[in-house]
């Protein structure tokens, strides 16, 4: 897993590049996209059994062309083989950072509210969200949208905690 996530890292960095000779990016008023993909679950993301699948939808208002606001929506779920299958959510209201006026790399950072369903049990908590992706342009307002985030949970008696990676469209 550990492989995996070094390969993802450099996939964004080279994806990055070309990006930043492009025109500045389109972040004007209203933005909102969705996405797919996978994951691991727990602090031990290289234990068997703890892989599953996750999904996100967000949307929002732009400040300016380096600095959005808005409100996410994250799944995560997995099938367990003997530990049951488990659900996780958070919905935090999340800030997403461009570095640069002209690329499309983005970092993200929320807060908010976590819960998580597992053999009945169903604890309601604080949930944050912290993750880095790129817009890649498809057209005018347009663009695909890799990600990769960390979800904390915060529950009375634990924490846990998810790594996702996500391929989304999101309209600017």
């Amino acid at each position: 897993m550990r492989s995996r996530v070094t390969m993802l890292v450099i996939v964004l960095v080279a994806l990055a590049l070309p990006a930043a000779g492009q025109a500045q990016q389109e972040h004007e008023r209203f933005w909102w996209g969705f996405g797919l993909g996978g994951g691991s679950d727990s602090w031990q993301w290289w234990e068997d059994g703890l892989r599953g699948a996750a999904g996100y939808f967000r949307l929002g208002g732009t400040v300016n062309a380096q600095v959005l606001f808005g409100g996410e929506a994250f799944v995560f779920w997995r099938e367990g083989s003997g530990s049951g299958d488990l659900q996780r959510v958070n919905a935090t209201a999340v800030a997403l950072l461009y570095p640069s006026r002209n690329g499309g790399m983005f970092f993200k950072g929320g807060f908010g509210v976590a819960r998580a369903e597992l053999h009945g049990c169903e604890p309601e908590g604080i949930g944050t969200t912290f993750g880095t992706g790129i817009d890649l342009r498809i057209g005018r307002n347009a663009y695909v949208t890799p990600n990769l985030d960390l979800l904390v949970q915060f529950f009375e008696h634990d924490t846990n905690a998810s790594l996702l990676f996500t391929l989304g469209i999101t309209w600017h």
